[in-house]
């Protein structure tokens, strides 16, 4: 692995996540720094995605090494919130953050405005 740069699809805004590690058998993980601002935690593995209008970025994260979340990131606003659960593969279909793959509970999660975000 290695420092990995994303760019959102209107090209506005630049995600660069900088290799800090992997334990044994896990993924990379990566501090992130958002339009040239050090977001909080770290990036965790291979799992991304952003809204098509580039608003919204959502990543398997951690606050601290290595228990695994799903954060969004308000790339607008400078602002995250962290999932009352895990998601291991998702898309945006919004105001909804779904998992691909099938699961018995229908994973996802709705947007509804009651989120509680944290500025960075």
């Amino acid at each position: 692995m290695s420092d990995i740069e994303l760019v959102t699809p209107d090209y506005r805004h630049h995600i660069a996540l900088h290799y800090c590690g992997e334990p044994p058998h896990g993924d990379s993980n990566h501090l992130i720094q958002i339009d040239g601002v050090r977001a909080p935690g770290y990036a965790w593995g291979c799992h991304f995605a952003c809204t098509a209008n580039s608003r919204f970025l959502a990543m398997s994260w951690m606050e601290k090494r290595i228990e695994r979340k799903t954060a969004v990131f308000d790339l607008e606003e400078r602002r995250y919130f962290v999932l009352p659960f895990y998601m291991g593969n998702f898309r945006f279909q919004w105001p909804r953050l779904e998992g691909v793959e099938p699961s018995p509970e229908g994973r996802y999660y709705e947007f509804n405005g009651a989120e509680n975000w944290h500025a960075y």
